[in-house]
């Protein structure tokens, strides 16, 4: 298969080109609609006129890129703008309103809230429309689910942005999912509540009669949340240490439900109906049926953005797969890209969307490659390379994605995969089965007793692996151009030596002459290194920074080769310091340096200037005149006469102080003309 012969992936890259342009580079909407209807008005002149000769033909091809890039970009400006009736163009930050809200999908809890998604219904009485992310403290116990609706009187605040350098902006990703704000609810607040019980479909009704079905089956805690998680993707009752070790095992993909579940399901669907082939049109038959049990299944679960994109990926590869022509596979996959990135064209930007189709691309070109390098006669050592191989593919193509987000790789994933993926089948086809016996009401003693078994010694296993952090590669950061020229050089590599890897072993490394994906490849790792070559070059400037903690204050000053972290976290319990400072030492500017650890000061300077901090003992020197003063820990002082003892030219209130302090030192400092700014607005700040 010739690459970029099929029309649809010329499309799909046009596509994906015009949403990039409309993300990072801001132009009048209109001219989006300008440009299409001058696409169309092309295209269509072309087909009229009928005069197919090469010209014709060129201006065809290009209208029709055009207009896909120019729809591209339009409709990733119209989804990302936000309707007038939305909640967060009429409520005021900060201020409380009589919210309504309705529970539409419930998060993984964390140490101390429980997480939902929840659809703004009204604010203040007046119909509105918008998500936003709602927190309950567990220590309330609630226990509110999925559909239930509440009145709370609260405000709504926006997520946090990436306020140091370097951090996550948290902002920023829920905004990629349709969610701008969140709310802390105490119990306290919640004027009414009431039961979305009656408004579960069906097949919601069904998965919560499972759960209880499962909660009374026998299964032990760790088993039994496991299983929700595998077949139902119900993670909010798996132990945070469980989730830890499988992370860190690299194997965490087991317990998000994803594609690879989908495309085990999709196996067994295909085995269970493989009758239907012999029937009339069977092929058909079949790719319908399968196709109608993958929806259900996603209903079944929830709808979750995840198993979204993998039914309706495996759904274009049931489709393929039944095709049985060459190049099938990396049809669907173009199409389902196609149709999903159409609907939803942020879709491009979500971690979860990039890092599955990185890993089913990755297999389905990777994978023969490395397959190839050895074939076995034995079926079983055959079976268990190509699990090794199918494993190693995949985490080639998602290494990148991985480093890029979460700055870290696992170093023992072969060892974890190679044990838990060929049991995976087994496993969800097990509990596939107790569920069906549970909703029978047959006996399942035997099944429970070794589903406890396995599950147990396999968790137990993992967190085995898990715990060898020697082998866990952790604080690696890349910049987005890295990772993108990693990947350009890795697959136009892979894509140059493909035909080579289809003659015989005796010919194989026998190349020919060099191409232009192996000139692609070379001129990205000269692009690559010449950018990490600049990168460091560039990053030797000195900065004094004071940072953003919440409940926290910290400085830092860097230059080249050396960075000093000074911090106050003394009103945090030690669990919380800990997190806190290990965040605050992978800020961008301590990254790759001698980085040394030390307790906030009174003053401090560099490179001439001068901080002055006021903690809560609020003792400052009145001989320090025209430096920016810090104030930390809310102390209770007279702005006003502090601002007339030091004449400061900047003041600075960080996360350690209470939001109504901080609101009545804005207005002192408005009223005598000195500049203010609150790191939860602005983040870190650079002392010049």
């Amino acid at each position: 298969m010739r690459w970029l012969d099929y029309p649809f992936y010329r499309i799909l890259l046009f596509l994906i080109a015009g949403i990039l342009f409309a993300r990072f580079i801001e132009i009048d909407p209109t001219l989006f609609i300008y440009a299409i209807c001058g696409a169309v008005f092309c295209a269509i002149t072309v087909l009229v006129i009928g005069k197919f000769s090469f010209g014709f033909k060129v201006v065809f091809a290009l209208s029709v890129y055009s207009f896909f890039f120019f729809i591209g970009g339009a409709h990733l400006y119209f989804q990302n703008e936000i309707s007038t009736n939305h909640f967060i163009q009429k409520q005021t930050q900060g201020q409380d309103h009589v919210l309504q809200l309705k529970l539409s999908q419930r998060l993984t809890p964390n140490k101390f809230n429980d997480r939902f998604y929840a659809q703004v219904i009204a604010l203040d009485q007046e119909a509105v429309s918008g998500n936003t992310l709602v927190l309950f403290k567990r220590s309330d116990s609630l226990g509110y689910k999925v559909g239930d609706r509440l009145t709370v009187y609260d405000d709504v605040n926006l997520p946090a942005f990436a306020r140091n350098p370097g951090d996550f902006d948290y902002r920023n990703y829920l905004k990629s999912i349709d969610v701008y704000g969140q709310v802390y609810v105490d119990k306290p607040r919640i004027l009414s509540y009431t039961s979305g019980e009656g408004d579960l479909s069906f097949l919601l009704r069904l998965r919560k009669t499972i759960l209880t079905e499962l909660a009374e089956s026998g299964l032990r805690d760790r088993p039994k949340a496991m299983i929700e998680a595998l077949v139902l993707g119900q993670r909010q009752n798996v132990d945070p240490e469980v989730t830890k070790s499988f992370r860190d095992a690299g194997v965490i993909h087991i317990l998000a439900l994803s594609g690879l579940h989908v495309g085990i399901i999709l196996l067994i669907l295909r085995f269970l109906t493989r009758r239907l082939l012999r029937l009339k049109y069977g092929r058909w038959i079949q790719s319908t049926v399968l196709i109608l049990l993958l929806w259900a299944f996603a209903l079944l679960t929830g709808m979750s953005p995840s198993i979204m994109r993998a039914v309706t990926m495996f759904s274009f590869v049931a489709v393929g797969m039944n095709l049985k022509r060459n190049g099938s596979v990396y049809h669907s996959l173009t199409l389902c890209a196609f149709v999903l990135l159409l609907y939803d064209p942020r879709l491009l930007f979500q971690v979860g969307f990039q890092l599955s189709y990185m890993a089913v691309f990755s297999i389905v070109l990777i994978q023969p490659v490395i397959a190839g390098l050895w074939t076995w006669r034995n079926k079983v050592k055959d079976f268990l390379w190509n699990i090794f191989t199918v494993t190693l593919a995949a985490q080639i193509g998602v290494a990148g994605i991985s480093l890029f987000y979460f700055h870290q790789f696992p170093g023992l994933f072969i060892l974890g995969n190679m044990m838990l993926l060929p049991l995976l089948p087994f496993i969800i086809g097990a509990s596939l089965l107790l569920i069906l016996l549970l909703l029978i009401d047959f006996p399942t003693g035997w099944l429970t007793a070794s589903l406890n078994t396995v599950l147990e010694f396999i968790i137990e296993t993992v967190a085995r692996i898990s715990s060898w952090d020697a082998f866990i590669i952790k604080e690696v950061h890349v910049s987005l151009w890295e990772t993108v020229l990693s990947y350009v050089a890795l697959f136009s590599a892979i894509l140059f030596l493909l035909p080579y890897f289809k003659r015989s072993k005796r010919e194989r490394f026998y190349l020919k002459k060099p191409n232009w994906m192996l000139h692609l490849c070379m001129a990205s790792l000269i692009l690559l290194f010449g950018l990490k070559g600049y990168k460091s070059y560039s990053s030797g400037a000195n900065q004094f920074l004071v940072l953003h903690q919440a409940t926290g204050s910290a400085v830092s000053i860097s230059n080249k080769n050396n960075a000093v972290l000074y911090t106050d976290l003394h009103v945090m319990d030690s669990i919380r310091a800990v997190n806190s400072l290990e965040r605050l030492k992978a800020i961008e500017n301590n990254r790759g340096k001698t980085l040394v650890l030390d307790s906030l000061k009174n003053l401090m300077s560099y490179k001439g200037a001068q901080l002055i901090v006021v903690d809560e003992n609020s003792l400052y020197n009145t001989n320090i005149k025209n430096a920016t003063i810090l104030l930390s820990h809310s102390p209770k002082i007279n702005l006003e006469r502090l601002i007339l003892d030091l004449s400061p030219k900047l003041i600075i209130a960080d996360g350690s102080n209470y939001r109504n302090v901080v609101d009545a030192w804005k207005v002192t400092c408005d009223k005598n003309k000195v500049e203010l700014l609150n790191t939860y607005e602005v983040g870190a700040v650079e002392i010049n």
